[in-house]
């Protein structure tokens, strides 16, 4: 839990991190983009989520986009 007075921030990601995540056999799936900002689940090969991570990257933001269309 964050101490008082601040909001929990899930960890940043790179464009890198979210390959290898899919190099070991997982998967990932945007949960939230906008314009500034992405929330990504990072999820096991069966699809369930196993942590969240975001990032302002703008290249982060685009390819979490364009995947979101995809699903």
């Amino acid at each position: 839990m964050a101490p008082a007075g601040h909001e929990w921030q899930a960890p940043s990601v790179t464009i890198e991190d979210l390959e290898r995540w899919e190099d070991g056999g997982a998967i990932w799936r945007p949960f939230e983009v906008t314009d500034r900002h992405a929330v990504i689940d990072l999820c096991s090969c069966t699809g369930e989520a196993m942590e969240r991570v975001q990032s302002d990257a703008e290249d982060v933001i685009e390819l979490a986009r364009a995947r979101a269309h995809v699903m």
